[in-house]
């Protein structure tokens, strides 16, 4: 006979042969089966965060530093609605996370019970694979089950990307748990050999004579950054790599955006072949000016979820990791004096980047001059977690940081969860972690503070506006007359006594002198986080970023 709650206890260890480490758990009733089995089996890699919105991020922010999975446990109900942000998040980022949430027996649905929803394929549109675990057990049902669990698992981890574990709870739900079955499945091991890639792609690889690859948004890869750097030394080929795919190197274009406004579109060749692999691509000149373009041969490269066409070229697809199908391209670098069309790409980059520099050292103090000081004075070997809206876009029209990593949540691109990624981040490290927020983005997950661990290596920057700056600098919204209320939507929350409420290291900048004298002692070792709130004034803001793009504000 099945010991009660012996799939939970077995949940737990195949979780752990998985080779999962951090647990992240939302406290609740019908989740306590879970939280004492994980707890037993992981202990002290077990987090608890009161925020379920939150609690999915932080673990997102783990998952997308370790590059392996993270279990997020929630109890049933809407608590199980408030992980959707962050898994949204990771299916388009390709983050592996583990979600379990505990659920009520299949008879007390639309039965009007107490924290009682469908929850059965509830992510279903953005989910790797969802599984719903049996409420009673036989012994075949049981390793019918453990199969299912090891099965889903290393999905989330080839595949990349959320999995869904729904697990179906009676009363009693406190008790003694059983050991582990002797019998568990044990199938964690993937040493595929990598696939060739098509003949196609290699024939038009081989003779083409202008090629532009683009690696979007993407997780730090030695493999990955020696294979690019391969590729970007031949003569005939151009890659476009921005700061959050964190690839870099000098013949890299990792500024794309402000290359674009400070060039001649029309003089930038098209290529013959294009390739691109990777996340999101956050310049939106960049895919303007592609989309534009007729161009002869076009792929896409990755272990994909979906197939995707990014910049309308009807492209064909190598489902195989950009590591595996750059290390083949490789084998044949053309190398030489550059082509025209390497040529004309790489001046006109350089060109941009010298206007840049000269136009950011006379900005006035604004999100951009003081973004920029930030920049030119990060210690080494830290991480940047920069959030959506206008950090991320400035980021990308100032003078480069080169060596550090940098992450950003644009797989959906929203402002939710950029907090709670970066504890999630300082969390899985001993580097200094730089979250870098606009103010709404701050208070809409100021939750993120609520956090019994929230660690000393935390850093928090936030540029405060008062309302959301980036609606004044893109067309459209300022011209409304509901601009103020609704898309700015000032607000009148003071940063210093939220620091104070979380016990957070608090200092304060309005101007270059007062923000050179505060960042010595923000950037200190401390046991605490610390938040530096930079005061600025949207219009002149505004002015900052038209003159980055070289534009009249207007």
């Amino acid at each position: 006979m099945i010991q009660r709650h012996q799939h939970i206890t077995d949940l737990s260890v195949l979780c752990k042969e998985a080779g999962i480490e951090q647990i992240i758990i939302s406290p609740g009733s019908r989740n306590a089966p879970l939280t004492n089995a994980f707890f037993a089996t992981f202990g002290k890699g077990c987090h608890s965060i009161v925020d379920e919105r939150s609690a999915a991020y932080v673990g997102l922010g783990m998952a997308r530093n370790l590059q392996k999975p993270v279990v997020i446990i929630s109890t049933s109900g809407t608590a199980v609605l408030n992980y959707s942000p962050a898994i949204a998040e990771a299916y388009y980022q390709r983050i592996p996370l583990v979600v379990i949430t505990a659920d009520r027996p299949s008879k007390w649905i639309d039965q009007q019970d107490n924290q009682t929803i469908r929850q059965q394929e509830v992510y279903r549109n953005f989910i790797v694979k969802s599984l719903s675990l049996p409420e009673e057990y036989t012994a075949e049902t049981l390793q019918q089950t453990h199969r299912d669990i090891t099965e889903i698992i290393e999905l989330a981890k080839t595949m990349g990307g959320p999995v869904h574990i729904n697990v179906p709870l009676d009363e009693p739900l406190y008790g003694e748990f059983p050991a582990p079955s002797e019998t568990l499945v044990n199938a964690f091991e993937n040493s595929e050999e990598p696939m060739p890639i098509p003949a196609e792609l290699k024939e038009q690889w081989n003779n083409a004579e202008s090629i532009l690859l683009i690696h979007g948004q993407d997780f730090p890869n030695k493999k990955l950054q020696q294979a690019i750097n391969a590729l970007a030394s031949d003569k005939r080929v151009v890659v476009v790599a921005e700061n959050i795919s964190n690839l870099s190197g000098e013949s890299i274009i990792d500024q794309p955006e402000l290359m674009i406004w400070h060039s001649d579109k029309e003089n930038l060749p098209a290529p013959e072949l294009l390739i691109y692999a990777g996340g999101q691509v956050v310049s939106k000149q960049l895919k303007v000016l592609i989309r534009k373009w007729k161009i002869k041969n076009t792929w896409r490269v990755g272990v994909d979820l979906f197939e995707m066409d990014t910049f309308t070229q009807q492209n064909k697809f190598a489902k195989i990791s950009a590591a595996d199908v750059y290390a083949q391209l490789a084998e044949n670098i053309q190398t030489g004096a550059s082509s025209e069309f390497k040529q004309t790409w790489q001046n006109s980059y350089k060109n941009a980047c010298e206007e840049a520099v000269k136009i950011s050292s006379g900005l006035s103090f604004s999100d951009p001059a003081a973004l920029q000081i930030l920049l030119n004075h990060l210690p080494e070997e830290t991480i940047l977690e920069l959030g959506n809206s206008s950090v991320i876009r400035y980021s990308q029209l100032l003078p480069g940081v080169k060596n550090h990593i940098q992450y950003a949540n644009r797989g959906v691109s929203g402002i939710d969860g950029c907090l709670s990624s970066a504890v999630g981040t300082a969390l899985t490290t001993k580097q200094t972690t730089f979250a870098i927020l606009g103010d709404l983005s701050f208070v809409y997950d100021s939750n993120a503070l609520w956090n019994r661990e929230l660690p000393g290596n935390l850093k928090i920057v936030v540029f405060n506006n008062e309302g959301g700056g980036l609606f004044g600098l893109i067309p459209g919204p300022s011209s409304q007359a509901a601009f103020n209320d609704f898309f700015v939507a000032h607000h009148p929350v003071e940063l210093q006594k939220l620091a104070e409420a979380f016990h957070l290291n608090y200092f304060c900048a309005d101007d270059p002198e007062s923000l050179s004298k505060q960042l010595k002692p923000f950037f200190e070792n401390s046991e605490r986080p610390a938040l530096l709130e930079i005061k600025t004034d949207q219009n002149i803001n505004k002015e900052a970023f038209f003159r980055l793009i070289g534009k009249n504000n207007s």
